[in-house]
């Protein structure tokens, strides 16, 4: 079946003549409309700057002025509680040439991140990501789980998994504009066979591979989510020079971002190891 994934707005098919040398549109299909576009989706989990913190990060159409980002989070069993979360964006101003301010534009939405404390070593967590409305309505993310790290120099097995310049697919097969990655699809499927054996994902860096087109990170992010909602998903630096996309460092002529730094450490689609 073709998959469409929810990137904040609807979307339509069109039909073209002409091949790619001489391309005419000829006939628009009616919209195809999200149950809720703003919904929020992807979340990202990474380790905090200390052994005891778990960052999460996830996607959405809110911004601060529309709803309240939060994360509900407890044990089993405890009462849950609240961690709010951080809101940040780009716009076509923050990346630095073609495709990326032209045809590979797309609205990135809001990244949201928020800080869980004081985690006891090795117990398991439940935790929901979430959007409180001004009318005091919650939207409310899928419930996930993590298992939260050991205390530094306790005896325990940890299983890490390291890998490197993986890049993204279409699940349904069908085909895109760059098509290079299907492999990528096997990387990841093979991750999430194994996730039970898996306390800590490494991916060096090519990431998305996603040439100045912006729609590629909402592709990546969904693709990898069973992932990076269940362990943390650590990225680390590559050979090439780098910028900081929202929550991780990237080249800056592949990803199409200036190199200057937007609010340090902050700013993030998914996390570097050790950056708070």
């Amino acid at each position: 079946k073709f998959q469409l994934i929810n990137q904040r707005q609807d979307f339509s098919f069109g039909f073209f003549t002409g091949g790619l040398s001489n391309p005419t549109l000829v006939a628009v299909s009616n919209r195809i409309v999200f149950a809720n576009p703003k919904a929020p989706v992807y979340p990202r989990l990474a380790l905090g700057k200390t052994w005891n913190k778990m960052t999460v990060t996830w996607t959405s159409g809110y911004g601060i002025s529309e709803a309240h980002p939060f994360v509900e989070w407890g044990m089993k069993g405890s009462h849950p509680v609240h961690a709010a979360a951080d809101t940040v964006t780009f716009g076509r101003e923050s990346l630095c040439g073609e495709p990326a301010r032209s045809v590979g534009w797309r609205d990135p939405g809001f990244i949201h991140t928020a800080f869980l404390k004081n985690l006891s070593p090795e117990k398991e967590y439940y935790y929901k990501i979430g959007h409180r409305l001004r009318n005091g309505q919650v939207i409310w993310g899928k419930p996930k789980s993590f298992r939260a790290p050991p205390y530094p120099g306790q005896k325990s097995l940890q299983r890490v998994v390291i890998f490197g310049d993986m890049g993204k697919d279409e699940r349904d097969g069908s085909n895109e504009y760059q098509n290079y990655q299907p492999a990528s699809l096997n990387t990841t499927d093979a991750l999430i066979r194994d996730l039970d054996n898996t306390d800590i994902v490494f991916h060096i860096g090519d990431i998305s591979y996603a040439n100045g087109y912006l729609s590629q990170w909402d592709q990546f992010t969904q693709q990898v989510e069973p992932i990076t909602s269940r362990v943390p998903y650590m990225m680390a630096r590559q050979r090439e020079p780098r910028a900081r996309f929202p929550q991780q460092r990237v080249a800056v002529q592949r990803h199409g971002l200036r190199r200057r730094v937007r609010r340090a450490g902050r700013d993030h689609v998914l996390r570097s190891y050790g950056e708070e």
